[in-house]
């Protein structure tokens, strides 16, 4: 791996000359000035064009935009793998999880992760989503109907968060029970986790490893995962095979826990290429990963979507008239039901294009290259980041204009778009594991929503948009009344 010291720009590629530590996120504002890293690449394209030199902090990444080149990057396997960007920021926390996996080690954890996510599986827990959300809407009942919500993303959160509890653990984290959204004990240390991770995104490895090191609330929470995740293990051991084999299809700890391997120090002592299952700290990995990589993403797609409908009463209008006309708006959510929502889907791909939640995918050149649209020379060990804000908003690959949210763009011109135009999870070898669950939650909490509730524009000072980067890019400002439909 090349070292990103001194810094200074490389080779032939445009870019600004970047400052010691803060790289180029002072110049590109999004240090102190306000700007988002979706909006500062944004301007760096416009400027710089197709490929250029940023620097994330102390890393040295290639940002690469002309579509032509993103599908190069994302299709040829043997030259770009998993970034090393994004595995040091995520080893830090689970480093035995898929998503720092390569090589053999990668194969075993894949044959057990993956079959967690088919589509039979995520669809099992259709009724556990519907009853969340009726959950959330009686605390919506009690509420005056002229408040302004302000906290939407908070609630979102809360709500994908209850689901989360269930889908992993089969645990019921109490979270909309009471009155202040605060669960149990669980409850509080997944959210220290999440907060914790937030924070490494974009700080040097150096100074995420002193913060984790001093940072007393982290540790405690890691402590309560641990520990409740293996007396939920050893509660799982102690099933018999029929009840085990029923709560596998709808929980991942379950599924997980007949990946256990019985003998952890001889397996331990094997060459990678023959071990077989996964040890404990591995599926506690695991688990954490499915939290952070999961739970965030989903809930930040939900708020997106509200506001979007606050703003968009004629998108919100048509959904509503699309459920009256596939069996009426307070029928029960079933899976024939929920396939029949087309202009829905519409929707949901549209919020998704327009507020992609992921910030970019990251692949670490490993042997040198040259990108075939644009002609840029890679060398090995060099980060692409692949900006999905600027695919989704390139007017070269757009009939209609990119920056209108409109979603029937995929009824008509846009229907046939570039398949590297959107790419909301990301896509190849090194997609997001979890898509399908994703889309699959987002399109029924937004359809069970839609079926009883109306979003409205709360005011351009509260509900203006605007959006930063954690884990996933999330909305700055969301302030949305709340009226029930009956």
């Amino acid at each position: 791996m090349k070292s990103n010291i001194p810094l200074s720009l490389h080779g032939s590629l445009p870019g600004l000359s970047p400052h010691f530590l803060f790289g180029n996120l002072i110049q590109a504002g999004v240090l102190f000035r306000n700007i988002s890293v979706p909006n500062a690449l944004r301007q760096f394209k416009a400027r710089y064009g197709d490929v250029f030199q940023f620097w994330l902090g102390s890393s040295r990444i290639i940002v690469v935009s002309g579509v032509e080149d993103v599908q190069h990057v994302l299709t040829h396997r043997h030259i770009y793998d998993k970034g090393a960007l994004s595995t040091r920021t995520f080893s830090i926390l689970f480093p035995d999880a898929i998503v720092c996996c390569k090589g053999a080690k990668y194969k075993r954890h894949a044959a057990y992760i993956l079959t967690l996510f088919r589509r039979t599986k995520v669809m099992a827990n259709l009724d556990l989503m519907i009853d969340h959300v009726d959950k959330l809407l009686v605390r919506w009942r009690a509420n005056d109907i002229d408040i302004i919500h302000q906290n939407i993303l908070q609630q979102c959160q809360y709500l994908v968060l209850g689901i989360f509890g269930f889908i992993a653990f089969d645990y019921d984290l109490e979270i909309l029970n009471g009155e202040d959204f605060t669960g149990n004990e669980l409850t509080q240390a997944l959210q220290d986790f999440v907060s914790a991770f937030q924070f490494l995104l974009f700080s040097p490895s150096f100074i995420s490893s002193i913060y984790l090191k001093f940072n007393s609330r982290y540790r405690r929470a890691r402590e309560v995962i641990k520990r409740h995740l293996y007396q939920i293990i050893e509660q799982e051991l102690t099933e018999n095979e029929e009840s085990l084999a029923n709560r596998k299809r709808t929980c991942f700890i379950a599924s997980l826990v007949t990946s256990l391997q019985e003998n952890e120090s001889l397996e331990a002592s094997k060459p990678e290429e023959d071990k077989k299952g996964l040890s404990r700290q591995e599926v506690l990995d695991e688990m954490l990963l499915f939290l952070v990589a999961g739970f965030e993403t989903t809930a930040t797609a939900l708020a997106w979507f509200i506001h979007l409908m606050s703003k968009h009463p004629r998108v919100q209008s048509k959904i509503k008239a699309e459920l009256a006309s596939n069996g009426g708006t307070t029928q029960d959510i079933t899976q024939d039901r929920l396939d029949s929502l087309v202009y829905l889907d519409c929707v949901v791909n549209e919020v998704l294009r327009f507020c992609p939640p992921l910030l970019a995918a990251v692949r670490t050149v490993g042997v040198d290259d040259v990108l075939p649209q644009s002609g840029a020379q890679l060398h090995e060990g060099d980060e692409v980041l692949i900006p999905i804000h600027n695919l989704a908003r390139d007017t070269r690959l757009w009939s209609i204009d990119p920056d209108l949210f409109y979603p029937e763009r995929f009824l008509e011109a846009d229907k046939n778009h570039h398949p590297y135009a959107l790419l909301p999870f990301s896509t190849g070898h090194r997609q997001c594991i979890g898509q399908d669950l994703a889309r699959f939650e987002l399109k029924v909490l937004a359809a069970r929503l839609m079926q009883n509730v109306t979003f409205t524009d709360g005011g351009p000072q509260v509900n203006s948009g605007g959006h930063f980067a954690r884990v996933s890019v999330m909305p700055k400002h969301i302030g949305v009344k709340i009226s029930f439909d009956y």
